[in-house]
């Protein structure tokens, strides 16, 4: 018998043959106490806590995907298929939690978890951190992709079933304090984005059906709510966007499904799809200690030696991503400010009110800034809970400030975005005419799937645009790309439509 259940957001038990996986249960409250499962799924909680399986699986360390407060109620003589990243944070974290018996996988290794079950790790083999599974369930192909990015030439084909994500998880546009028009330009623009990325996932892997996973969440703190706003941010509902991608890919299946359905047998979706503001308040009320936890724990003030001996060290962690960079930043929390100057051969860093020319401004609770000196979260999940506010002059992306701030705790991830920044080695293709850096320098995708258009490389993923003439970044960043014409040729040929 096969079977796989989603338990809401990520997360899935797959029985096949007698062997049951666990993915990515997530139940509690993430980033900073922000992000809760959307639709609520806590009435599966007892019943995975209690079941019984061979083998579990975990993506990545993001809170929605790596609950570890969940986890620690597990029984530990599970077996744990564990991505094999360059900085083993997940080995290590589950190790932490009692979790002995691991079976470390890279990219596109397999391991046969029974006579008839064959999983396939993939990774995000860029400096990012994430990865997807692929099950080969005796014949049926059940690919859980949640928010990886494994590169899009080396997406496995044949697909049965995808699940992969739809909606946003990211802070841009909705944390920066853009102008209401920008604001909606920018939304409209991401929600287009993520929507193209995923009917390419959908294209290449030949999915027959498709199950819409891995968000949005939602946010119960009031604080918070207007992040629920589905028209108005990156965190749509599926029935927001099922038409558009039923034009883009319109002999896919959709498999709609709430939390605790079996894809072979899903039910119509209820109030939480349908009546959005209405579910939400009373949800937000049964979850009321959870979220006003967040505002009743003791902190303590923060204080600016520990905001320069925090920067300091981070900076020495990172020497090699700092090269020949320098930026101004403030950081503002309850009522003080601190200007930092980073960069400066990552040495020690000196406050200054106000920095000069602040090129970002990070507004952030007290409480988060608490949480991010004392190693209890980082910005990553700092910035994923939305708590913050952030301000760019000019509005470009720094992607050196948002790499240390993001990765620069585990080196391992800057010193891999160093080398892709750099063309990862030199590795150039042929497209049009053209010899281009195979590999994007923002976020390491295969440029072998760029669409080259109207002297412009647009990259499949993150759909940053570069110059055919100059490699001069147009749109997304300010990283060049190396490109000139293939030898022999005096100039690129262009073809009349985009080319995938």
């Amino acid at each position: 018998m096969t079977s796989i259940r989603h338990l809401g957001h990520a997360g899935f038990v797959v029985e096949h043959a007698g062997v049951r996986v666990l993915i990515d249960p997530w139940f509690h409250p993430a980033f900073l106490e922000a992000w809760f499962p959307y639709p609520d799924n806590r009435e599966l909680l007892p019943e995975v806590v209690a079941g019984t399986y061979d083998y579990l699986y975990v993506s990545h360390t993001h809170e929605d995907h790596f609950d570890a407060r969940l986890l620690a109620r597990l029984s530990r003589d599970v077996t744990v298929l564990v991505p094999d990243f360059r900085s083993r944070e997940p080995a290590r974290r589950l190790r932490a939690l009692g979790f002995e018996r691991q079976v470390r996988l890279g990219h596109r290794e397999e391991h046969r978890l029974g006579p008839d079950l064959v999983a396939t790790m993939l990774l995000d083999t860029s400096h990012k951190e994430d990865s997807g599974l692929l099950l080969d369930l005796g014949g049926y192909r059940f690919l859980d992709l949640n928010d990886c990015n494994t590169p899009m030439s080396e997406l496995p084909s044949g697909v049965d079933l995808l699940a992969a994500q739809y909606s946003g998880a990211m802070w841009y546009p909705n944390a920066y304090d853009y102008p209401a028009e920008a604001m909606a330009a920018k939304t409209a623009a991401v929600r287009a984005d993520l929507l193209d990325t995923l009917a390419r996932k959908v294209k290449l892997t030949g999915a027959r059906a498709y199950l819409p996973s891995a968000g949005p969440a939602c946010f119960l703190d009031p604080e918070l709510d207007r992040f629920n706003d589905r028209a108005a941010t990156i965190f749509p509902q599926w029935e927001d966007v099922a038409d558009a991608f039923a034009a883009a890919c319109p002999e896919t299946r959709v498999v709609r499904t709430a939390p605790g359905d079996r894809v072979d047998a899903p039910s119509p979706p209820g109030s939480w799809a349908t009546d959005p503001a209405g579910y939400l308040a009373a949800y937000r009320e049964r979850r009321r200690d959870e979220w006003r936890a967040w505002h009743t724990e003791p902190c303590a003030p923060v204080g600016a030696d520990e905001v320069a001996a925090y920067f300091t060290r981070l900076q020495r962690l990172n020497r090699p991503l700092l090269a020949d960079y320098r930026t101004g930043i403030r950081v503002e929390a309850g009522g003080a400010a601190w200007g930092l100057t980073l960069g400066e051969l990552a040495e020690r860093v000196d406050l200054e009110d106000p920095p000069v020319d602040p090129a970002y401004t990070i507004r952030i609770p007290p409480r988060a800034l608490r949480a991010v000196l004392d190693g209890r979260a980082g910005w990553e999940e700092a910035l994923l809970s939305m708590r913050l506010s952030l301000h760019r002059d000019p509005d470009v992306f720094d992607l050196t400030l948002l790499g240390l701030l993001r990765y620069g705790h585990r080196p391992a991830q800057t010193r891999q975005l160093v080398r892709e920044r750099s063309g990862r080695g030199g590795e150039t293709i042929s497209r049009d005419g053209l010899r281009l850096q195979r590999w994007c320098p923002h976020a390491g995708e295969d440029l072998s799937h760029a669409v080259i258009a109207d002297g412009v490389v647009e990259c499949p993923r993150h759909h940053w645009k570069w110059s055919t003439a100059t490699g001069a970044c147009l749109e997304g960043g300010a990283l060049p790309l190396h490109v000139e014409p293939e030898p022999g040729d005096s100039a690129p040929v262009l073809p009349e439509e985009p080319s995938a």
